[in-house]
């Protein structure tokens, strides 16, 4: 029998990066898997290679995340695996950030957060596992530009710590995932001209232990053992994925 064989799982952002990665790994595993993502002519590509179901939806809008609940609701019933994990990314000096690009970029990194799991509460099977992916990567190195997406990464792994008390009474366990230093085509979304990213991807390597950038799929492994009821006492944790840039000595 398979790992997740009977379960169903949600994942927004899922039509590409780790999301579209544990997409594949959760339905591999035996999963009825349903995901998001913003752009419908993606989303729809993503759900034919997957065979999986593939909505439209924006997180950062709490009408279409109500909408949302009620389409998995028509789709799966109950849901028993929910992995929060779209997000942008913007790099940006702290003096140029106008009132309306923070607006935009907590409305999609943290707002969206909160209330995605907020409104799936009801659909949510006693003893689910959320995922909520933090995007911050080490809990302590920073870099220049990043002070929205720091901000906003703390802001969800503060929820993981509250919200481990909250949902236990009913089961429910919670775990942030924290990926750094992983190939994915999220620097070239972050508008970063697509041949200065090798570069980048050269600068991080230097930094990591294990000499090299981590696969979205290790990631998408490490949800699906948490996702799996070989992890059912994991609750509350922050998970750094980073082949030990965390522990990297800055002097």
């Amino acid at each position: 029998m398979k790992q997740l064989q009977n379960k169903t799982a949600v994942i927004t952002g899922g039509n590409s990066g780790i999301g579209l990665a544990t997409v594949k790994a959760l339905k591999d595993r035996g999963a009825k898997v349903l995901f998001t993502g913003r752009n419908p002519e993606t989303v729809a590509a993503a759900a034919k290679e997957t065979g999986t179901i593939g909505v439209a939806s924006d997180q950062s809008d709490l009408k279409q995340i109500e909408h949302l609940v009620k389409r998995t609701s028509q789709e799966l019933g109950k849901v028993d695996i929910l992995f929060i994990n779209a997000g942008t990314l913007k790099i940006i000096p702290f003096e140029q950030v106008t009132e309306e690009i923070y607006d935009d970029y907590i409305s999609i990194n943290q707002k969206g957060f909160y209330f995605t799991l907020q409104k799936f509460l009801p659909i949510l099977n006693d003893n689910a596992a959320v995922f909520l992916m933090s995007g911050s990567g080490t809990k302590t190195s920073t870099f220049l530009g990043s002070s929205l997406k720091f901000q906003a990464a703390s802001a969800v792994n503060s929820m993981v710590r509250t919200l481990t008390l909250e949902l236990a009474p009913r089961g429910i366990r919670i775990n942030a995932i924290l990926p750094a230093a992983v190939e994915t085509d999220v620097y070239k979304h972050a508008g970063f001209p697509e041949e200065a990213i090798p570069q980048i991807y050269e600068t991080i390597v230097a930094g990591v232990p294990l000499k090299r950038v981590g696969k979205a799929e290790e990631v998408a492994n490490l949800v699906a053992f948490l996702a799996s009821d070989e992890a059912s006492y994991i609750n509350g944790v922050e998970y750094i994925i980073d082949g030990g840039l965390a522990r990297k000595a800055v002097f």
